[in-house]
């Protein structure tokens, strides 16, 4: 790390108010310096009479005096929006817009909007506004699924502010309608009764300078690397579409001098034609750039995992931080949502703690639970290597626990998740209340124990009775697990705005084998080393080990099936638990290595590894591990098809079969596809992430560098190793921009769900547009982003 950013860490006070945003590397301020073209006003204060504007709703829309717009509305209302629960899960209190209507017009020839908006929101942090678009033409917008033609904006409190879009892969041929307004989210404790938001100018331009939106190339002229840098005895490539010269240097960052030079390679895959540059043998630590002829990447770091990672744990902490729920973190929030209840029997419970599962500020008790875990895991590998760190995360972590505990009624029944998606006033008994949904799941109980089982074994040191008392309560919520299951079976699913809903019988499985590992592991009692191979024994029936035979011959396995059947695959595509089986495998063999059934258990852990190496070298040179294999006949089980694809309708089992001929055909009956099949619910953050931790599990376990690397790519992915060039961690990198941080406001470290599709193709979509849930940022990311990382930190692979 370098010193500015360690005096960062320190004024925060280790992460105790919120890092300083460093916008310098942004997306928007490049935006800046962009050359015009062309432009045309949509709405301009200083031509009288071009305000043919029309409000939304009751809210006041006004012409100034000085002919901007204004729209003002109280901050809070006394009724749910038409049409809202009754209860207010997952509601706001409306949207106060102005809205331009337009005759079909084509905005084609330009490739960027720009607006000056004014927010006079008293008392309000971090205000925001949405753009909405319609259109009418050949590909409507917004979509079925009200996922295009949105975009969220964060902006400063009372100041004008310039906002610059980028539309150039919207679908613009008909517009009829530009809507500009903001959620009314409640009042916190600082928000004034009103809000005012003013505007000034809209105009359409063509820019030079603009992004590509979709696909695998890269633009002229972008140089493609990981931009938090290269692990000193891995492969190390940068790539772009097309470069001024036949070779490449390498330079210091300080000094000017070169460090390498070598020859520009060409490869050819089914996703473009690229020209690739690998400097491997550099194996010097530093800081370094890339250059050919005149064109320079930015500086990158050259070292080991510690060297190239460690800040980027600091920014995920951040983040981790900035979510707390029920906390006042200064500068976002006040200690919120203490009127989100949960009640169960006689008693009641404040559903506040942990941390906001995402940008809405809504909470699950599972996604803490898993944040939780990850922060200590994280937290045992920094140890010996940064004490001002470890204290840090282990202080993280408890905050995480504690909410475990709190909502934790001891009888089975938990307090699990709440739809929030406002700020409310503290007060419990008025209408803005919400109360979280409770629950006796067996899956839920078997997940927890396992995480409380782990945790207790780290805390023996520094919080003796704590984890005493965390033994006792693993091995009650693992009895309660049990005697659910045997009830109910695998079909006690919850409602599907649960983050536990998709779950198959594999993954269930793992996940209880995992947790009487880890129960086995601190109590030594043989009961759970019995349920451990009970339960992975399901899990063995339900992988691939045969192998299915390709259309070139070979043949692919290692891979899981939903069930024993075999017939559906196990496939993520918005939340993830991919790692969950080596978590499974690894643990029992660990913990039960005379076992006579323990060489089966290596053999499925090296044979998932294979199927990981095999899915790799399908987006080469991207490091992005390809999504997975799917049947052809799998959306005819309705069963599974609707646990894994929330929000559809008839079209998803036509969509399904469109999907998968956009992916590779492996035979007749499979195809790969590079990212998930998916509807509603898009991004691919989460999925890259597990299925990167389960690299980074089993790399750690075989020691093997391949599976590492595998790993370490999805990170390096996320980190400017991607078509579009940008980071997608909020201040770790260049390019990274605003994302769907509805509430909060930009957070240093934030990750957001993650690049998506459009419509049913397979190649990369990321558009400018902030709108969930592919732009939303997701506490669950920062906690597998840091799960990975602990991994990294072994030495001997």
């Amino acid at each position: 790390m370098n010193t500015k950013f360690k005096e960062a860490i320190k004024q925060s006070g280790y992460i105790h108010r919120p890092l300083v945003l460093d916008e310098e590397f942004s997306l928007e301020h490049e935006q800046k310096n962009n050359t015009v073209l062309e432009e045309k006003y949509l709405f301009d204060s200083r031509h009288p009479g071009s305000a043919d504007w029309i409000n939304t709703g009751t809210w006041d829309l006004l012409t100034l005096p000085n002919q901007e717009l204004q729209i003002s509305s109280p901050s809070l209302m006394p009724d749910w929006p038409e049409g809202a629960p009754e209860d207010g899960d997952y509601v706001n209190f409306g949207t106060a817009s102005m809205v331009k209507t337009f005759d079909r017009e084509n905005w084609e020839d330009f490739n960027r909007i720009t607006l000056e908006v004014y927010p006079n929101f008293p008392g309000v942090p971090n205000p925001y506004i949405m753009l909405r678009f319609k259109n009418e033409g050949i590909i409507p917008v917004p979509d079925i699924y009200h996922r295009e033609g949105y975009h969220g904006i964060n902006l400063n409190n009372h100041e004008w502010n310039t906002v610059h879009l980028e539309i150039e892969g919207l679908p613009r041929d008909a517009i009829t309608e530009l809507s500009i307004g903001y959620y009314l989210v409640g009042k916190e404790r600082t928000t004034g009764d009103e809000l005012e938001l003013r505007l000034r100018k809209v105009k359409l331009e063509r820019v030079v300078e603009f992004e590509i939106s979709k696909g695998w190339i890269p633009k002229p002229n972008d140089i493609i690397f990981s931009h938090s840098g290269y692990n000193l005895s891995g492969i190390k490539t940068a790539f772009a579409s097309q470069l001024p010269a036949q070779r490449f240097e390498v330079k210091h960052a300080e000094t000017n001098k070169m460090a390498y030079s070598g020859n520009i390679d060409i490869m050819e895959t089914d996703l473009g034609k690229f020209y690739i540059m690998d400097f491997s043998e550099l194996s010097q630590e530093g800081s370094y750039y890339l250059q050919v002829g005149a064109l320079t990447s930015e500086p990158f770091t050259i070292g080991n995992s510690v060297d190239i990672w460690h800040a980027s744990v600091w920014k995920a902490l951040n983040f981790i931080f900035c979510e707390r729920c029920g906390y006042p973190v200064p500068g976002i929030h006040g200690s919120c949502h203490a009127d989100i209840i949960a009640t169960h029997e006689d008693t009641t419970l404040s559903f506040n703690g942990g941390w906001h599962d995402a940008g809405d500020v809504s909470q699950q008790l599972i996604q803490t639970a898993e944040v939780t875990l990850s922060l200590f895991e994280m937290a045992e590998k920094v140890k010996l290597l940064d004490e001002d760190l470890y204290l840090r995360l282990l202080e993280e972590g408890e905050w995480g626990l504690d909410f475990i505990l709190k909502t934790r009624f001891g009888d089975g029944y938990r307090a699990t998740s709440a739809g929030i998606t406002r700020w409310t006033d503290g007060r419990i008994g008025n209408m803005d209340d919400a109360e979280a949904r409770v629950h006796n799941q067996a899956y839920e109980n078997f997940y927890c124990a396992g995480i409380e089982a782990y945790i207790s074994s780290q805390l023996i040191t520094t919080n003796d009775a704590l984890s005493n008392r965390l033994v006792q309560i693993a091995k009650e919520d693992f009895q309660f697990a049990i005697a659910e299951f045997e009830q109910h079976g695998f079909d006690q699913k919850p409602i599907f705005w649960e983050h536990t809903y998709q779950t198959s019988e594999s993954l269930y499985m793992a996940t209880a084998s995992w947790a009487a590992s880890m129960l086995y592991r601190i109590t030594k009692d043989e009961w759970y080393a019995l349920k451990a191979a009970e339960f992975i024994a399901y899990v063995q029936d339900c992988q691939e080990l045969e192998g299915i035979i390709l259309d070139n011959s070979s043949t692919l396995s290692g891979f899981f099936y939903r069930d024993p059947n075999k017939q559906v695959l196990q496939h993520f595509n918005h939340q993830a638990r991919e790692h969950l089986y080596m978590h499974a495998l690894i643990a029992i063999h660990e913990t039960q290595n005379n076992h006579p059934q323990a060489e089966g258990w290596l053999q499925s852990i090296q044979a998932y590894g294979q199927y990981l190496k095999d899915l790799s070298t399908y987006t080469l040179p991207y490091p992005m591990i390809s999504s997975g294999v799917y049947h052809i006949k799998e959306h005819l089980d309705e069963k599974s098809f609707h646990y894994q694809h929330l929000l559809t309708d008839h079209r998803a089992q036509e969509d399904y079969q469109d999907q998968l001929k956009h992916g590779v055909k492996l035979n007749d009956s499979y195809y790969l596809r590079k990212f998930p099949v998916w509807f509603s619910f898009r991004g691919n953050n989460a999925v890259i992430l597990s299925t990167g931790k389960a690299a980074s599990l089993a790399a750690a376990y075989l020691k093997d560098r391949n599976l590492k690397e595998i790993a370490e790519g999805q990170l390096q992915w996320i980190v400017g190793k991607n078509p579009f060039g940008q980071s997608l961690m909020y201040g770790e990198g260049y390019r990274y921009a605003q994302q769907y941080s509805v509430m909060s406001g930009e957070m240093t470290g934030e990750i957001p769900v993650g690049i998506q599709t459009f419509g049913n193709e397979d190649e990369p979509y990321w558009p400018q547009f902030n709108n969930a849930t592919y732009k939303e940022v997701w506490t669950g990311n920062a906690g597998k982003w840091l799960s990975i990382i602990a991994d990294l930190y072994v030495k001997d692979i």
